[in-house]
């Protein structure tokens, strides 16, 4: 056999192996938002993805498959680059004017909160339960502060005198959590864009001068 052939079918293999991988994490996905994560099963997840329960669980257990999900949805696709390092990410924090910055916040809000608040209150409700995910749940927040910490940072020409930027990001890390926008769009029936035109403009009223 040729090393060409022999790296093309290796090449084949890998993307046949991700396109599988893909296929579960969407069924998982799918399946932990609708039944929640005690109510989901691998035979639930096998079944929504059109593979077998051994295929699933060659994806890993049902609580690796709910934080791959998290991260899906956190960053919106399967690349290992962090959050941070995300095009949208970029140009809103290294943004020189408040008024785009903030133009770009509702933009980056009316991306993620759709694709990160249900999944984010699945793993909420199943780091209550396993001490495995909520160790990976206070991970995630720590991860999220500090992530919440660069964008407020990009805003300290601008944050209201006396406030700097610790308190800041304590302050938008405990207001903006996913569960606000969860009791005020699911529970309270706001729609997205009137949650993120909240959002920016609490953003303006708490932290900005």
């Amino acid at each position: 056999m040729s090393e060409g052939k022999r790296v093309y079918r290796s090449a084949l293999r890998a993307e046949q192996a991700q396109r599988t991988r893909a296929a579960v994490l969407d069924a998982a996905g799918r399946c932990f938002v609708d039944k929640g994560y005690a109510g989901t099963t691998m035979r639930d997840v096998a079944d929504a993805a059109g593979v077998s329960v051994q295929t699933v669980f060659g994806q890993g257990s049902k609580a690796s498959l709910l934080l791959a999900c998290v991260d899906r949805a956190v960053v919106g696709d399967d690349e290992q680059a962090p959050l941070l390092a995300r095009e949208g990410i970029v140009r809103l924090i290294s943004s020189p004017g408040r008024a785009e910055k903030l133009r770009l916040l509702r933009e980056t809000a009316l991306r993620f909160v759709p694709q990160t608040g249900p999944m984010l209150k699945v793993f909420a409700d199943a780091a209550s339960v396993d001490p495995e995910i909520a160790a990976a749940f206070a991970e995630y927040g720590r991860r999220r502060y500090q992530d919440y910490r660069a964008l407020v940072e990009s805003f300290s020409p601008w944050l209201r005198e006396g406030l700097d930027v610790d308190r800041a990001t304590d302050i938008f890390w405990a207001v903006f959590d996913h569960a606000a926008s969860d009791t005020l769009i699911d529970a309270r029936g706001w729609t997205l864009e009137e949650y993120c035109d909240w959002l920016v403009d609490s953003v303006e009223r708490l932290l900005l001068r």
